[in-house]
């Protein structure tokens, strides 16, 4: 089993999602003309939570079959059965080197993780000391606890369940107004728990490396928190130029700062957005929109979970179809093709009789065996006729007990007991591949990747007589619906976009 290539494609899987997902929202917010940075911010962090809502559960969510690719019909074909006679040494070394590369790109991907990660840690640690080190203020808000500290130079929030908002120790210089705008910025930020969203959109970016638009995304609510909180402030300021004059001061702190600034924290003056972000402060004609309120999220949530459900568990699937059993896999070593007796003959045969030549021995019966049973016209005659049919099949003649005959009902039952599908189980796939040769040797069995592979099962057997050594079986559930059937083409497998 090549775990590596399965955890690649599902990493991809909800990549791709995640990218599809992205873009409805992108055309509805354009559609619908949303320019409230606090709206923007909420939907994006949705999207964000989703991704990784993706990765951790998508695997276990029932698949929601979309039914729009071609129906795939499965019909016998002499030519083109499903057993490889010969083991292809060139393929063989083709598997190698894909499992091969597949693991050395899980390799990178894993050393990639594992250094953001890292990195991420040590700065939420690094974090955590500048805030030990900091020292209590006499400055006081309604939200969170305020401290100075030496190792800062623009003031900052930390902390979710028990936030922080850190001024520099340059604060005790700064003029009342300066003081309120500073605060009023940090208290929004605590209040829409703004750090905790930063951190989600780090994780994201650290487990999705690859994916550009979790960097994006990271970028994007950076800049959306910041003008959702220059909105919040200015409803409760009095003077917007005041405030302006005051985000303009942090910033240039900042640039003078020589480094000392806590990446992991939430500053009031990101140097990328404060000319925007000034201009949208001191224009008159623009109208502030209202913070997102707890029933918004309620709103929004409602209607997402359904979305982000649906984005995780859909499945592109071929139209519904009637596919035959294959009921010629192996006519080339014993020319097995059970056909349906012609009405007049069927007749003539009647229960149990018919039962044990279309259900009982169907997948064993030879092409001469049926066409001599079906000429017989009394019971008597077909009696001794199944009575030799299973004396020329025992391997112990000699004894009471015909081995071959009990393996072979006891197979049927195991067949009916673990492969029913929409048929009873002697009569799918899994079920006549069982009956003919008995159990595999190995069995794979593979859920299939969201968006990228179809569940199936990989049966290998080391010898069967007339077929070779090495003989590997495939069954895919191409439908989604538990009916697997048996293919020799590994293309099958692969989700059709």
């Amino acid at each position: 089993m090549d775990h590596s290539a399965d955890f690649l494609a599902y990493l991809a899987g909800v990549s791709l999602r995640s990218v599809c997902m992205a873009a409805v929202t992108w055309m509805g917010l354009r559609t619908c003309r949303v320019r409230s940075a606090p709206a923007k911010h909420t939907v994006w962090t949705m999207v964000t939570i989703a991704m990784l809502a993706q990765a951790a559960v998508s695997s276990w969510l029932p698949s929601v079959p979309l039914r729009v690719l071609p129906a795939i019909v499965t019909t016998p074909d002499t030519s083109s059965f499903a057993i490889p006679l010969q083991p292809v040494p060139q393929m063989q070394q083709d598997a190698s080197a894909s499992l091969s590369w597949s693991a050395i790109t899980l390799a990178l991907y894993s050393a990639t993780v594992i250094i953001l990660l890292g990195r991420f840690v040590l700065g939420y640690l690094f974090t955590r000391r500048v805030v030990r080190s900091s020292r209590s203020t006499e400055a006081a808000t309604a939200v969170a606890k305020v401290r100075e500290s030496r190792w800062i130079s623009v003031p900052m929030t930390v902390g979710w369940l028990s936030p922080k908002i850190l001024l520099p120790i340059s604060w005790r210089e700064w003029d009342a107004a300066k003081l309120r705008a500073v605060l009023a910025h940090e208290e929004a930020h605590v209040r829409r728990a703004d750090w905790a969203i930063g951190i989600l959109a780090r994780i994201n970016c650290c487990l999705f490396w690859f994916n550009p638009l979790t960097w994006w995304l990271k970028r994007e609510l950076a800049a959306l928190a910041e003008y959702a909180c220059d909105d919040a402030a200015l409803a409760i300021l009095p003077s917007p130029q005041d405030y302006a004059k005051a985000l303009l001061d942090m910033a240039y702190a900042l640039k003078s700062a020589h480094g000392r600034f806590v990446w992991e924290a939430l500053s009031m003056a990101k140097q990328a957005n404060v000319q925007k972000r000034i201009d949208r402060i001191l224009d008159e004609t623009r109208h502030l929109p209202e913070a997102f309120r707890a029933s918004r999220w309620t709103a929004l949530v409602a209607c997402g979970v359904p979305l982000a459900y649906l984005a995780s568990s859909v499945q592109l699937a071929p139209a519904q179809s009637r596919p035959q059993p294959v009921q010629d896999i192996v006519q080339a070593q014993t020319q097995v093709s059970p056909a349906v007796p012609a009405p007049r003959i069927r007749r003539q045969l009647e229960s149990p009789y018919t039962r044990w030549l279309d259900q009982e021995v169907v997948w064993i019966i030879s092409q001469d065996e049926r066409a001599a049973f079906t000429s017989l016209r009394t019971d008597a005659e077909r009696e001794q006729f199944i009575e030799q049919f299973w004396l020329r099949r025992d391997p112990t003649p000699g004894t009471d007990e015909n081995e071959f005959k009990e393996e072979h009902y006891r197979r049927i039952a195991y067949a009916n007991d673990h492969f029913m599908e929409s048929l009873p189980g002697w009569n799918t796939d899994r079920g006549m591949i069982y009956i003919r040769f008995g159990p595999p040797d190995t069995l794979d069995t593979y859920g299939g990747v969201p968006g990228a592979t179809y569940p199936y099962e990989s049966w290998r057997y080391r010898y069967i007589e007339g077929l070779g050594t090495d003989v590997q079986l495939e069954f895919v559930d191409i439908t989604l619906t538990g009916r697997y059937r048996l293919t020799r083409d590994p293309s099958e497998k692969q989700m059709r976009r």
